[in-house]
């Protein structure tokens, strides 16, 4: 399990766009293996869809059909509950590449794109997040 990182999954998720967002590349050499597991937010920039939120995980496992099942969770101390989404990842080229496409609502799909990440897997920055994780 891994223990404290930065995470994102929710950036461009609600733009349905799955091109790259300008002046980001995705690093090369991705492992999905290594990247899957608990990924523990440590910042990001605010939007809507995790205002008010705490304690933000999301947790990537691999589907039967190959894909990656996406849970996000955060806590809401306002309303003293849990907020869930699950959602779906694909590689949107070769699974070597950070670049995915993530689906909280049926077919629309959003960008997912790593563009940074330490060699042991331990922080990871994407576009709307930075990580980082101690294990």
């Amino acid at each position: 399990m891994k223990s404290f990182a930065l995470l994102t999954t929710l950036l461009l998720l609600l733009s349905g766009c799955t091109g790259l967002p300008k002046g980001i590349e995705p690093i090369t050499g991705f492992d999905q293996d290594r990247y899957l597991g608990t990924w523990y937010e440590i910042a990001r920039l605010d939007h809507s869809f995790e205002r008010g939120l705490s304690q933000v995980t999301a947790e990537y496992t691999l589907n039967n059909d190959g894909s990656i099942k996406v849970i996000n969770r955060g806590y809401n101390a306002e309303k003293g509950e849990w907020k869930e989404a699950q959602g779906r990842a694909k590689f949107v080229g070769d699974s070597n590449v950070g670049h995915l496409k993530v689906s909280f609502f049926g077919p629309f799909y959003g960008s997912y794109v790593v563009f940074g990440l330490d060699e042991d897997y331990s922080t990871a920055y994407t576009p709307a997040t930075t990580a980082i994780t101690c294990g």
